[in-house]
């Protein structure tokens, strides 16, 4: 089959996270030092505290700055999207990215039971897709649905039927560090909260033999209603097994709460199985990986 792209080496997914110009976050010296929480059981609450206050939420005046490779090829490829999105708490999301030939070059889903990523820019045509109850992190989509789920607050817990997954948590300066560990001992993802306003600043997440595949580092929060906080400022890595590196860099403007209409809803947030048809390589996330289905 080829190297296929980083796509498939987040998710968590989501997203998930990305803005042209943005820059890293502060140095742990810049930053004021608050106290952190007391135990993972604290620090989850408040992060689920935060996630039921999320509210409906359209973004009309986005941009998508995508940095990539192809199979077979050493030069990086580079695309600037406007981007549109929409946000049903707590597990509807949609983003679409467009470019001059196609106002569908990327796609971005998910729902309650699936996601899915459609990618056609000029260089590649593939379509990925799975169900969430079968995968505890989205590895490998360099615009995961899990990832931009997470950035909005709704963090995944154990999910994947990982049962024996466990979360800690540790103080690192000015961070409360959560890390969610499989049950065979395996670091799955790691959660960097800044103490002094328990956002999120930084999420990673490993792969299956404990190596980074994606890291999704967040900035510049701005309130849609109060308690719901979005990082409008997403800079997302996805690092392939042969250490290159997909990038994700997105911007969200012109925040707005909005929901969308039942009709509407049932539309946006809906996989359409026929829409695999338009793509020359289709993925499916089973059993832990990616298969090919065309």
């Amino acid at each position: 089959m080829g190297r296929i792209p980083q796509w498939r080496r987040t998710v968590v997914a989501l997203l998930t996270v990305l803005a042209a110009g943005c820059t890293t976050p502060e140095t742990t010296e810049q930053l004021p030092i608050c106290p952190g929480k007391g135990s993972a059981e604290e620090a989850l609450a408040v992060l689920s505290s935060r996630a039921a206050k999320a509210v409906p939420l359209q973004v009309r005046g986005g941009q998508v700055r995508l940095t990539y490779f192809v199979p077979d090829d050493d030069e990086a490829k580079r695309h600037n999207l406007p981007m549109q999105l929409w946000f049903h708490p707590p597990s509807q999301m949609y983003i679409q990215g467009s470019i001059a030939v196609d106002s569908k070059a990327l796609i971005v889903g998910c729902n309650e039971e699936e996601f899915w990523l459609a990618l056609r820019p000029k260089e590649m045509s593939a379509y990925y897709w799975g169900q969430w109850d079968e995968t505890a992190n989205v590895d490998g989509l360099i615009v995961s649905p899990q990832i931009v789920l997470e950035a909005f607050g709704i963090i995944a817990g154990n999910g994947g039927g990982a049962s024996t997954s466990t979360w800690s948590l540790a103080n690192e300066g000015p961070y409360d560090v959560l890390t969610l560990t499989s049950g065979d001992g395996q670091i799955r993802k790691r959660i960097h909260i800044y103490t002094c306003d328990y956002l999120v600043r930084k999420i990673e997440y490993f792969d299956r033999e404990g190596k980074m595949a994606a890291t999704a580092e967040l900035e510049d929060y701005e309130a849609v209603v109060e308690g719901f906080e979005v990082p409008t400022k997403m800079l997302v890595t996805a690092i392939g097994p042969d250490g290159r590196a997909d990038v994700a860099d997105i911007k969200l403007n012109s925040l707005k709460e909005k929901a969308l209409s039942e009709v509407a809803r049932q539309s946006v947030f809906a996989r359409d199985p026929n829409g695999m048809d338009r793509f020359e390589k289709v993925y499916r996330y089973k059993d832990g990986k990616w298969t090919t289905e065309r």
